[in-house]
Formats: structure tokens, C-alpha cells, sequence
């Protein structure tokens, strides 16, 4: 019999905040943040760059990992216009949810004025008796 596991994490940005910290640090912080296909799925626009960070924050708190365990860029939010959003792991993510028998990823993005939200749920499996 196998137990269903569940881990959650949950992120909020201040648009107007991160507007002024890229506007201080410019490409080198772009670079290190988002991969290249958020930022041109972004298109510059920081309430999209914010929710994304938010999904990067709110993935490593699913994952019980910080910043320095985890890359920003090794967890990726995809998305087609007018679509749901995935989550990508790579490298030390991918590492830490394969540990944590984590297989399917789900996230959810909200802008409104100066706030930026994002949920995430990492969902697997384990068998009966195998607690993580």
C-alpha cells in the first residue's frame, strides 16, 4: 500500500521592490534569476518576473531548501500565452524532490498592483510505513 506525500509552499513578491532591484543591478541579476525563456516569455514586464521568483521561492520552501542549496535557475516556470504554468527542476531541485519522492509538480501565479503570489504543490508517492 503506498501513502500519498504532500508538500506545499507558498511565495509573495513586492513588484514595486523587485522593479528596483533589477533597475540597481541590471542584467547580472537577470541573468542569475531567470532562465532565458522566462525572461522572454516576460518580456520584460515585473509583475511576470515577480510571480516567477515568487514560484522559485515557493518550490524551495515545497522542497525544504533554500537559496545556496538551490539555484534560482535550476527551477524553471514554463508557460504558453494563455495557458497553464509548469515547473521545470534541474540539477540540486531535481535532486531534492527525487530524495523526497516527488514526481509531479503543480503552481499557480497571481499579480495584482504591487503584489506578485505564487502556490506550489509537489505531490508522490511513498509505500506504506516509508515516511519522508
Amino acid at each position: 500500500m503506498t501513502e500519498i506525500l504532500l508538500r506545499t509552499g507558498v511565495d509573495m513578491v513586492d513588484v514595486n521592490k523587485l522593479t528596483r532591484m533589477i533597475e540597481l543591478t541590471g542584467e547580472e541579476f537577470l541573468d542569475s534569476s531567470w532562465t532565458r525563456a522566462e525572461r522572454l516569455y516576460c518580456a520584460g514586464r515585473p509583475e511576470r518576473l515577480a510571480s516567477r521568483w515568487a514560484a522559485k521561492e515557493a518550490t524551495m520552501k515545497a522542497l525544504g531548501q533554500g537559496v545556496g542549496q538551490i539555484s534560482l535557475l535550476e527551477i524553471e516556470v514554463t508557460a504558453d500565452e494563455g495557458e497553464m504554468p509548469d515547473l521545470v527542476l534541474r540539477g540540486n531541485a531535481l535532486d531534492r524532490a527525487q530524495a523526497l519522492r516527488l514526481e509531479t509538480w503543480s503552481v499557480s501565479l497571481t499579480h495584482e498592483d504591487r503584489w506578485a503570489l505564487a502556490f506550489v504543490v509537489g505531490v508522490g508517492s511513498t509505500p506504506h510505513g516509508q515516511h519522508q
